[in-house]
């Protein structure tokens, strides 16, 4: 077996059998139709939300990263703004442990209408 930096390489497994996967198990595995929400008046920026998540999947940036922005009004956001909230979609689960930790209630988790 060989070695890695992190020590040696997991075990290969090739005792499995390759079968369609049936459509509603798949269904039910996927992301809850909600979206996590943030009241900026109530976000004290103490970065709680980053440090909690499992996923790692939340930064707090500076507004810098947006005021080159093409959008005039992104650009009026950026100059007004002390950080830019942003969730990575693809790496939210939607657990919403960022909810529970968020101690002045700004992060909510809402349902997407529509779908």
């Amino acid at each position: 077996m060989g070695k890695t930096d992190r020590g040696e390489h997991p075990l290969m497994f090739d005792d499995y059998t390759v079968q369609q996967v049936d459509p509603n198990w798949l269904q039910e595995r996927v992301k809850p139709k909600r979206h996590i929400g943030l009241t900026a008046e109530l976000c004290i920026l103490c970065r709680a939300c980053e440090d909690v998540c499992p996923w790692e999947c939340i930064f707090m940036m500076s507004p810098d990263i947006i005021q080159n922005a093409d959008n005039p009004s992104i650009q009026t956001l950026a100059s007004q703004s002390s950080a830019v909230f942003i969730i990575d979609d693809n790496e939210c689960t939607r657990c919403a442990i960022c909810v529970e930790r968020c101690p002045t209630d700004a992060l909510w988790l809402g349902r997407v209408e529509g779908n």
